[in-house]
């Protein structure tokens, strides 16, 4: 037992008279700072960047909390949301190609919907052959907002222009979208552009203040 004592107070006269601990580093840049895997309280803190799969916890770190600086961690699986969400959404049987304020019940004040893909398949595309290279329908896609029940859910308008379809065969549409919890995102707020003329039929244009964070 006073053996045990003894090299208690000891460590901790140790760690007492050192400022700064590193392990597997000879020059630790703070009070303890552990170069490589660590592991605490059975989970392995992972310094390799790799994707996300199934789930899993997100660390972060907080500049609100007193002390600054608290960690708090997110359980994917318990709270069913991640900080990037990505799924596929076929709509069947769409007679011509129009798709107006399809209701995604995403509220808009929770996150941030992109559409990172969209494809109108399986319809008579208008195909303009006296244009060389031939001449297709564009697509066109926009994110607005529905309202239902007193709040504003994010909204889909689809359409591909000249497309047309027949009785026996309607479109599909297949969309991917991206949804971002909003208190994960970082809002650069609202930057302009311009757009000049050029030689007909093009016009070019840029970004007049990209966020620097972003370029």
């Amino acid at each position: 037992m006073k053996k045990n004592i003894t090299l208690f107070i000891t460590i901790c006269g140790f760690f007492a008279a050192q400022a700064q601990v590193g392990i597997n580093t000879a020059n630790p840049q703070g009070t303890l700072d552990v170069v490589g895997e660590t592991l605490v309280e059975s989970y392995l803190i992972d310094t390799v960047n790799s994707p996300a799969k199934g789930n899993y916890f997100l660390l972060t770190r907080s500049k609100d909390t007193n002390p600054v600086g608290k960690i708090k961690m997110l359980d994917i699986s318990l709270r069913k949301v991640a900080p990037v969400n990505v799924y596929t959404i076929v709509l069947k049987n769409v007679k011509q190609d129009e798709v107006v304020s399809l209701n995604t019940g995403l509220d808009v004040n929770k996150y941030v919907v992109a559409i990172t893909g969209a494809v109108f398949s399986d319809a008579v595309s208008a195909a303009n052959t006296s244009t060389t290279p031939k001449s297709y329908g564009a697509y066109s896609t926009e994110v607005t907002q529905a309202a239902s029940g007193g709040n504003k859910y994010h909204a889909l308008n689809l359409s591909f222009k000249g497309a047309s379809t027949v009785s026996s065969t309607n479109g599909t549409w297949t969309l991917t979208l991206n949804v971002f919890e909003k208190s994960l995102v970082k809002d650069w707020g609202t930057f302009t552009g311009s757009v000049s003329s050029s030689a007909s039929p093009g016009y070019s244009g840029v970004s007049t203040n990209t966020p620097l964070g972003l370029q």
